[in-house]
Formats: C-alpha cells, structure tokens, sequence
C-alpha cells in the first residue's frame, strides 16, 4: 500500500466543491516562524501576557486546505489572492480552515481556471480570514 496522494486534477474541481476542514494547533513556534519569515516582530502580538498569531498567518493554510488529500500537479500558477482579516487567533486554540471552489472555467486562451474561497476559522466558529485563491491549473 502506498501514502501517496492523487493529484488534483482540473476534473476534479467543479463549482461548488468543498474540501474536509483543515484543523491545526496554533502554536508559539509557527507564529514564531511566520513573524521571522515576514519580519513582523510587533508587540501588539503579545501584549497583555496574551499571544495572538499576526493577521496573515491563517492565510499561509489556505493552499493546504484543499491539498491536504491530493498533491498539485506541475505547472499550476497562482494567478492572485485576496485576503480580508476579522479576527485574531490565540497561541493554543486550534484553526479550521475550509475551501470551497466557486468558480472552475476555461477561458479564452484555453486556460483552466479555478477560483476557491477559503476560511479560517477559530474554535469557537469565529471567522479569522476570508482568502480568495485564483489559479491557473496544470490538467
């Protein structure tokens, strides 16, 4: 038996599917590594004794949530992603993040295009982001 995942194929990717929540532990070593990676150290993150995860952490799991099962295949590009913030999440709670295709067409140019809409949300159902992810797919 084999772990390897199918790819995600253009076929597999009609308007209106949806993708098994992607659920994480917010922890202090990947909000760490996100500030370094992005170089934002701001205190307001871990003001009053309480670590939160700056605002875009939660959209660096929105490619993951709908290939959490499947692997991309070669030659995808990222066309465009739109990110609208609501909430902050704690050190220690745990995020789902969720993918829903809501746009898979061919365009002029004979292009596969998908559009997927993706949230994070806390434990508590609280909306933390809202992530709009534009590609052009590979097959």
């Amino acid at each position: 038996m084999t772990d390897e995942k199918p790819e995600l194929l253009f076929s597999d990717l009609p308007v209106g599917r949806s993708f098994r929540p992607l659920a994480f532990q917010v922890t202090q070593q990947l909000v760490d590594e996100f500030m370094d990676t992005v170089g934002d150290r701001n205190p307001l993150y871990s003001a009053a004794g309480t670590s939160i995860a700056p605002p875009g952490f939660a959209a660096i799991y929105a490619r993951l949530s709908y290939l959490q099962d499947h692997t991309m295949p070669p030659g995808g590009v990222l066309a465009k992603q739109e990110f609208e913030f609501h909430n902050s999440i704690r050190v220690g709670e745990t995020m789902y993040v969720t993918a829903k295709v809501i746009e898979s067409r061919i365009d002029e140019k004979q292009r596969k295009r998908v559009t997927f809409f993706i949230e994070a949300k806390g434990q508590d159902n609280v909306l933390i982001s809202e992530i709009r992810l534009y590609a052009i797919w590979p097959k």
